[in-house]
């Protein structure tokens, strides 16, 4: 998760973040670690973090000079350049949505950046997605749709359309993809964005490549506590989606179930965190992970330069839509070597004495009740 340095300042010689865990679903985190990287003052640095098969590899994208097209129209033709021109919760939303969450019709945005570009070009989408959970694809695929998630396209001399790569899929919250163009486009072709997803594209730019950020520093985490915190109240500034948490809003009412199983116990957790090794925190939704960093590890900035932070998370989470797989208990546990979940019999988590021992004693939050069993039961019916 990207954070600029005027989201994320020290406090006392320290950076403190907060995961909370604010949904019906149980959470196995791994490893939690804060990365600074040093930039140009005229850069903004982006991750590559879109969601996609298989996963993108880990890589730092600078960008220098971006600006917003000069010209965007959706599947309608109507104009919707000043939509996409900055972030400010208005995005294209005039395509027809299916009645199964998370679908859409088939719709697009064509864009027009002029005659003129860099030559590495990247392109900034900065967008969010009102996903489809399991049910909804299930249903889906009863009612013979697939998905396509979001593509780019480039028009050639002739009018023709092609791919030239997926963007990946913004997940939830709003977040910023980037497509590098190096090759793929050239300044005076026009770029088209189809998909049937519910995705909405708050901003897009058109940025060039600069040098490959350097100076990145993994910070040293000196406290990491789990809490019972409760739930955050949702907000929306304006009245529509996307929704965000208010942090200073917290409640204890909670609107979910929590699947019976053994949870890690409150207190100090940062051994468990320190490494990506299948020891877990196992959170259940109201949670809260509070942790700090040490800001006095981090060499001063050179003239001309500024800071973005990533929050690095590796782990798990498992939901409780009833078409997910064993939505009803926290078990089994997962891991990383696995090939599907629940694993069958010829898989098995890596147990050994020393995993054993650090589980036994962390997981001592013990949610016992059952939920309802999962069961179809057939009925007829009966005249009167």
């Amino acid at each position: 998760m990207r954070l600029t340095d005027e989201q994320l300042r020290p406090r006392d010689g320290r950076y403190e973040l907060r995961v909370t865990n604010e949904l019906e679903e149980g959470l196995f985190v791994d490893r939690l670690a804060l990365m600074a990287v040093a930039h140009a003052a005229d850069e903004e640095v982006f991750p590559d973090e879109g969601l996609r098969t298989p996963p993108p590899r880990f890589r730092l994208f600078a960008a220098r000079g971006a600006r917003p097209p000069l010209h965007a129209v959706d599947e309608h033709g109507h104009d919707v350049a000043d939509r996409v021109a900055r972030l400010d919760r208005r995005y294209p939303d005039d395509f027809r949505l299916r009645p199964i969450r998370g679908y859409a019709e088939d719709h697009s945005l064509t864009l027009d950046f002029g005659p003129e570009g860099p030559a590495r070009a990247l392109l900034l989408l900065t967008g969010w997605t009102d996903y489809a959970f399991s049910s909804d694809n299930v249903a889906a695929h009863q009612a013979g749709l697939e998905m396509r998630p979001p593509v780019v396209e480039v028009e050639d001399g002739r009018g023709v359309w092609k791919i030239i790569g997926e963007t990946g899929i913004p997940v939830g919250r709003p977040q910023t993809l980037v497509v590098d163009l190096t090759g793929k486009w050239r300044p005076g072709q026009r770029l088209r964005l189809t998909t049937n997803m519910r995705v909405y594209w708050d901003q897009i730019r058109l940025a060039a490549a600069g040098a490959d950020a350097g100076g990145a520093a993994w910070m040293r985490l000196s406290r990491a506590d789990l809490r019972e915190r409760g739930f955050s109240a949702e907000v929306s500034p304006d009245g529509r989606s996307p929704l965000s948490y208010d942090y200073a809003l917290v409640g204890w009412d909670s609107p979910w179930k929590v699947m019976p199983g053994r949870y890690t116990r409150p207190g100090d957790v940062r051994e468990l965190l320190a490494a990506a090794d299948d020891l877990y925190v196992t959170s259940r939704p109201g949670d809260e992970i509070a942790l700090s960093f040490d800001a006095a590890t981090l060499p001063p900035l050179a003239p001309g330069q500024r800071r973005t932070f990533l929050l690095y998370a590796d782990g798990f989470s498992k939901e409780m839509d009833v078409n997910s797989a064993s939505p009803d208990v926290l078990e089994p546990l997962p891991f990383h070597g696995m090939t599907r979940y629940p694993y069958g019999p010829d898989e098995s988590y890596p147990m050994t004495p020393e995993r054993r021992a650090v589980i036994e004693r962390y997981n001592t939050r013990v949610v016992a009740f059952p939920l309802p069993p999962l069961e179809l039961r057939s009925t007829s019916a009966r005249g009167r």
